[in-house]
Parts: C-alpha cells; structure tokens; sequence
C-alpha cells in the first residue's frame, strides 16, 4: 500500500465511538437511550446503565458526540 493510499484510507469519514456503540444496540435500548437523552437525564446515569448493560462506551465519546465533537461533526 502507498502512502497515499494509506491517508485515504485513514480519512475516510467513520462513525465515532458512541455512534459505534449505539449500532451495536437492539432498537428497543436505541429507543430507550433517546428517550434518556430527551428526558435530560444525567450523563452519569447514562453511562453507568450503558455499561451495566454490557455496552462499552465512555464519558468522554458520550462527550464528545454529544458537543458534536467527534468524528461524525466532522
């Protein structure tokens, strides 16, 4: 692989870590998690039930998507 192949291939745009995560949910906790984000429950929470759930995520990637910072703002 050329170098120039390898900075296309690294900048093609890929969903960030909690988009990530979210698409590895069923459509039931999809729904749920909205339904959280609308209710303005904590962040904290979120992640806590998140990770209780077996769903790896983190502060920051919830941070970051959320301020649309990640990836996918980009």
């Amino acid at each position: 692989m050329t170098l120039k192949d390898r900075i296309a291939k690294e900048t093609v745009q890929q969903p960030c870590a909690y988009i990530v995560m979210v698409n590895t949910m069923t459509a039931e906790d999809q729904k749920v998690l909205a339904e959280a984000w609308d209710k303005g429950i904590s962040q904290r929470i979120i992640l806590r039930s998140l990770r209780a759930e077996g769903y790896k995520t983190s502060n920051e990637a919830i941070m970051a998507h959320r301020s649309g910072a990640c990836r996918c703002a980009k």
